[in-house]
């Protein structure tokens, strides 16, 4: 026999049941305050046609939502690593790049040296590394690459290199003149705290054409493939003590490259720096001497050997 007294109580009781059960579900509902768990997956709403969420600057956007000026880039392509910042719609502005590559006019491209000029490129080279013809460098040559020189300074981003080879013996001036805006380091130890190759250089040439300051002329206009006569300039004094000091790394890399490399014992290897000691005598190497230096006069033939700022 039906109990009524039962159903009317279960009857009674369901409506509540029910209200209880979706209260619960909702209330769990909104303990979720993740943006993008919630579908708001998008950045910006510059079209005006999207819905903020609640909890945070991000959005849902409709289909045909335009990204704002920039957001161009998938950034799956060759040297690529991912994308940089926010993406808008799968696509940013500016893509990351592999080790060795830097981001460059939409691309990653081979990061490399700027010849002439310190390029901040240094910082992927060592002491002794081969600077090659395409702006790289590396300790040991590579294949289809042209070595040019050998990293011989450092100085944090920036750097030099020499060229593998002598390019001749020239006089460093046929007239003893003191040049204005050069300074006269008149002891070893202040001659090798001179770095200022092609600042050197440019005043001396300044001074005279070929015929009378040969030696910083013939740097001048030296080149290799991948440089241009004005890319190399007359060795500062301090960058031979920079060799003298390293002379094991720096002698490996010449040897490396098919360069040649100066020597401490005799004989010596004399050749100009761009570094001048008063109006009638100037400064070159000896690996013989501390430093690696020794001061002579003007008008001798020494070697030109090069160097190149990147």
């Amino acid at each position: 026999m039906l109990n009524r007294r039962n159903l009317i109580i279960s009857t009674m009781l369901m409506p509540a049941v029910g209200v209880f059960g979706f209260a619960g579900r909702a209330e769990a509902q909104c303990a979720i305050t993740d943006c993008a768990a919630l579908g708001y997956t998008e950045a910006y709403n510059s079209s005006g046609n999207c819905l903020k969420c609640p909890f945070g600057e991000a959005y849902s956007c409709e289909k045909g939502y335009i990204c704002p000026d920039g957001y161009t880039q998938e950034c799956n392509g060759e040297n690529m690593t991912g994308g940089v910042g926010e993406a808008c719609n799968g696509k940013y502005t500016e893509c990351a790049c592999k080790e060795g590559y830097k981001w460059e006019n939409g691309s990653c491209v081979e990061n490399k040296a700027e010849f002439g000029q310190c390029s901040g490129y240094a910082e992927n080279c060592a002491l002794g590394d081969i600077l090659f013809s395409d702006g790289t460098c590396s300790a040991n040559t590579v294949s289809g690459k042209t070595p040019i020189a050998v990293v011989v300074y450092k100085s944090g981003n920036c750097g030099q290199a020499m060229a593998l080879k002598s390019i001749g013996n020239y006089e460093w001036s046929t007239e003893d003149v003191d040049i204005s805006g050069l300074t006269n380091y008149t002891s070893r130890d202040t001659a090798a705290t001179d770095f200022a190759s092609c600042e050197n250089s440019a005043i001396i040439r300044a001074q005279g054409n070929s015929s009378t300051y040969p030696a910083v002329w013939a740097a001048y206009s030296y080149t290799t493939t991948g440089t241009k006569a004005g890319d190399w300039c007359l060795p500062a004094a301090g960058i031979f003590t920079s060799y003298y000091n390293n002379q094991s790394v720096i002698n490996t890399g010449f040897s490396r490259a098919g360069g040649t490399k100066f020597s401490a014992s005799s004989p010596y290897t004399y050749a100009w720096s761009s570094s001048e000691y008063d109006y009638n005598n100037a400064w070159s190497s000896r690996f013989g001497y501390s430093y690696g230096l020794s001061g002579y006069g003007k008008n001798r033939d020494y070697e030109v050997r090069p160097v190149i700022e990147f």
